[in-house]
């Protein structure tokens, strides 16, 4: 069962991390730039920005996570912003028959810096906590599990979040970063039961080529002319970010990663639901 339960939230981890940095992107052309459409946004503190997030996977490990999640900026001052989410998630995850359902007690909290320059992500710390019920097949069994996962991540260098200026024809390549898990950690009933870490670690990640047009799309919030900025990547991968001048933010986000051979495949989607900002 301890193994379980770790595949389980390893996965989680993998699965949320991806979705702050997916479009860590950079200009690599050498071209000089004479103009451009939309440049670095200035965020103020009270900025906001609701999602739908879902994210699915099929193939070894088997779930389906979905939540409304608002990053609020928080700080404004100095030479980063703070942004914070606080989340309640929905979903259940299974690996060989067994595993877990989060519960009306189950938090998700985060915390994002970005450098104000660039918007480039700094760091980042993620919490997943409160109680889960242990789940068999598709059979719930109300025996409540208190469980908290940690996770605190540094960027070196700082990873580039979108490559500004903006402006319809644009390509480059994602840009290359080392990716470092400091205090990671995931421990059930108060700690008295730690089951992984703490462990610290770095994966380098390298750069993926990308494209950048002039786009408009439809969401909850509303239609907005956007720049699509798309990656694709060996086996099928593809990350699309909608990024909109108006909001100064993505108003949607795609990422598809098919899992080798067969019908394994795994994907995460953001929608703009609603977003206070003024350019």
């Amino acid at each position: 069962m301890r193994k379980i339960l770790v595949g389980i939230f390893i996965c989680i981890l993998i699965t949320s991390t991806i979705i702050l940095p997916v479009s860590a992107l950079t200009d690599e052309t050498g071209i000089k730039i004479t103009s451009y459409d939309a440049d670095v946004p200035i965020w103020e503190k009270g900025d906001e920005w609701s999602y739908h997030f879902t994210d699915t996977s099929i193939g070894i490990v088997t779930y389906s996570f979905i939540a409304d999640i608002t990053f609020e900026v928080v700080e404004d001052s100095g030479d980063s912003y703070i942004l914070e989410c606080h989340t309640k998630p929905q979903g259940s995850f299974i690996y060989g028959g067994l595993g877990l359902k989060a519960s009306r007690l189950t938090s998700l909290d985060i915390s994002l810096q970005l450098r104000k320059a660039d918007l480039g992500l700094e760091n980042f710390e993620e919490k997943i906590k409160g109680i889960f019920f242990i789940k068999i097949g598709f059979i719930t069994i109300p025996i409540p599990l208190q469980v908290e996962l940690n996770l605190e991540v540094e960027f070196d260098p700082t990873w580039i979040i979108m490559p500004f200026p903006l402006y319809d024809g644009k390509f480059g390549n994602l840009s290359s970063t080392e990716f470092w898990h400091t205090n990671m950690y995931f421990h059930l009933f108060w700690g008295l039961i730690p089951i992984f870490g703490p462990l610290n670690v770095s994966w380098p990640i390298t750069t993926v080529p990308y494209s950048c047009s002039a786009d408009k799309i439809s969401v909850d919030a509303g239609t907005f002319d956007v720049y699509n900025v798309t990656a694709e990547w060996m086996e099928g991968s593809k990350f699309v970010s909608y990024y909109s001048e108006e909001i100064g933010n993505v108003a949607k986000e795609i990422i598809y990663l098919p899992e080798g051979v067969g019908p394994s495949e795994h994907s995460i989607i953001l929608e703009l639901k609603d977003y206070i900002y003024s350019p």
